[in-house]
């Protein structure tokens, strides 16, 4: 996975059109199948997941961290992916360095059923986060206006 992300790292930077399919040839020439096809098809834009969708990531970031740290650290980042990237909690079981093969991201992307975002935790990232005032200083807070839901659950 990771020479696949250096090879969308390094086509995204490149300007030429011929250097970029240069870029192309040269990783799937070296890259072993299924690896090659899982990239070309990635590529061509032939990849796509039924439930890997950005509204099940949100909810799985939800369930993993902290709600208030991921909308803040969302409306800092800007982007979703960016953002889980970054915040995503390491499995102890997988050795520190070693990164998942992109057959391996495929496989599991792939089997992901559809899940139910139900919980007050996922709901409140739907929550718009909005900028109010601190009377105490000229210094901006931030805060998020709980769901309906969760606020009746609150009873706020």
């Amino acid at each position: 996975m990771n020479r696949f992300a250096e090879l969308l790292d390094r086509l995204a930077y490149e300007p030429g059109r011929n250097a970029k399919l240069r870029l192309i040839a040269e990783y799937l020439r070296s890259t072993p199948d299924p690896e090659r096809g899982w990239a070309l098809a990635a590529l061509t834009g032939a990849l796509t997941f039924k439930h890997a969708k950005g509204g099940m990531i949100r909810a799985l970031i939800m369930e993993r961290t902290d709600p208030t740290l991921f909308a803040l650290s969302y409306d800092y980042v800007g982007d979703l992916s960016e953002t889980v990237a970054l915040m995503w909690p390491a499995n102890p079981e997988r050795k520190p360095n070693s990164a998942p093969t992109l057959s391996d991201v495929v496989k599991t992307l792939s089997t992901l059923g559809k899940r139910p975002s139900t919980s007050i935790r996922s709901q409140n990232v739907q929550a718009p986060i909005r900028s109010a005032p601190n009377p105490a200083s000229r210094v901006t807070a931030t805060y998020i206006e709980p769901s309906p839901i969760a606020a009746a659950r609150m009873n706020v």
